[in-house]
Formats: structure tokens, C-alpha cells, sequence
């Protein structure tokens, strides 16, 4: 299914994918078997997508967004119920706001402006490399924070109001952390500040220009 120009789709299902290149409204919960959009978009309900999501546009939904497939978005984003992707979610570009939790089975790569006002949750891979701040926990197989080389003048560009929590490797730069650090192998690297405890299994790895609260503690395996 089509839409072009201004347009407002009714509450219901469609067994195809949407795609959008204009100033499109939905008016309540909709289904659709695939979504794509290069316009705006502006959502009241929740959006349930049986496939893969791209949206290079405005995308603002009022309610909860679920994918089947993968999701990807360059545009400027707002989702303020959960959302669910049960591939992988990379998100670029201008900011992405949401009101609830994130959750991408198959990892989460964030490089533009985000502010997450919940979880952040993968089964596969966390990485974060624009300005963010998750006021939530992190928790994944591996999660990296910050950019190789990151000369920007803000002193905590990434910023967790939670727990990280890593399967395999956390490793970070330039984070305040409000929780915990925990991971089998721990780097934390230059400009960072854990104002909670850093548990580490393998090995850890801390930068001098680091403030720590506590000294990190080795635990073992579980």
C-alpha cells in the first residue's frame, strides 16, 4: 500500500507493506506487513510491523512500536510507549527520543542524538556512539560506549542513569554512570565517572583519567 501527499489512514490492518512519502497521520492501533517512510509520520496508537521497518523521515508515535524484522531510522524519531524489534535496530542521524524501554533481540547500534527514558536491552550487541542518555539500565552480550577517538569538548557525552550489565565486554569512554559496572571483561576508558560498584570475571582495564566511587571487585563466574 501507497500513500503519497497529506493523508490520514483509520485504526486497522493491512496484509502489505505500508510505505509512505508524505504527511501521513494513523488515527489508533495499526498492523501492516512491512513499513517504510520518507515523509512524516504521525502515529496515535500503536504501530505492529510483520517485517522489516525504515523510516528516513519524521516518525512520532503516540503508543508502542513492535517489528518482527529489522529497523532502521536516519530521521528524527519519537516513540513514547515500548518498543520491540525482534532483529536489529541501527539508528543514525537526527535524535531519537523514547518514553519507555528499547528492546532489539539481535543488538542496537545508536550514532545519533538519543535520550531513552527506560531500558536499553539486546541479546547481541549494545553499541552507542552519539550523544546519549539512557535513564535505565543497559543490558546485553557486549556493550561499547563511545567513539575510538572522541575529542569533544562535553565532558560526559553518554550518560547512564542505571545499571550496565554485559554477558561478554563492557567497554566505555567518556560515560557517567550513575549504577553499576558488570562484565566479564571491563574497560573503562578515558572521562569516565561509575558513581556505583565495577564487578568484572576476566579482567579489567582502567584508563588514569577515570573517576571510580569503589575500587573494582573480581567475582566469579555464575
Amino acid at each position: 500500500m501507497r500513500v503519497s501527499g497529506s493523508s490520514t489512514l483509520a485504526e486497522g490492518k493491512i496484509n502489505e507493506k505500508l510505505v509512505t512519502s508524505g504527511s501521513t497521520r494513523i488515527n489508533g492501533n495499526f498492523d501492516c506487513e512491512g513499513f517504510k517512510s520518507s515523509g512524516t509520520l504521525k502515529g496515535s496508537g500503536n504501530l505492529s510491523v510483520h517485517g522489516d521497518f525504515k523510516c528516513s523521515g519524521t516518525f512520532r508515535l503516540k503508543g508502542s512500536l513492535t517489528i518482527e524484522g529489522d529497523a532502521r531510522s536516519s530521521g528524527s524519531t519519537t516513540i513514547d510507549g515500548e518498543t520491540l524489534v525482534k532483529g536489529q535496530y541501527v539508528k543514525s542521524g537526527t535524535p531519537l527520543r523514547a518514553g519507555k524501554q528499547i528492546e532489539a533481540i539481535e543488538g542496537i547500534k545508536l550514532s545519533g542524538l538519543s535520550k531513552i527514558q527506560g531500558n536499553l536491552m539486546s541479546k547481541k550487541d549494545v553499541v552507542i556512539r552519539g550523544n546519549s542518555t539512557v535513564d535505565g539500565n543497559i543490558k546485553a552480550e557486549n556493550i561499547f560506549i563511545g567513539k575510538p577517538i572522541d575529542m569533544r569538548l562535553i565532558i560526559h557525552p553518554y550518560k547512564v542513569h542505571g545499571n550496565i550489565v554485559a554477558d561478554n565486554e563492557v567497554n566505555i569512554k567518556k560515560t557517567f554512570v550513575t549504577g553499576d559496572v558488570k562484565g566479564r571483561d571491563v574497560i573503562i576508558g578515558p572521562g569516565s565517572e561509575v558513581e556505583g560498584a565495577v564487578y568484572y570475571i576476566n579482567s579489567i582495564e582502567v584508563s588514569s583519567r577515570v573517576t571510580l566511587a569503589k575500587q573494582p571487585v573480581q567475582i566469579k563466574d555464575e
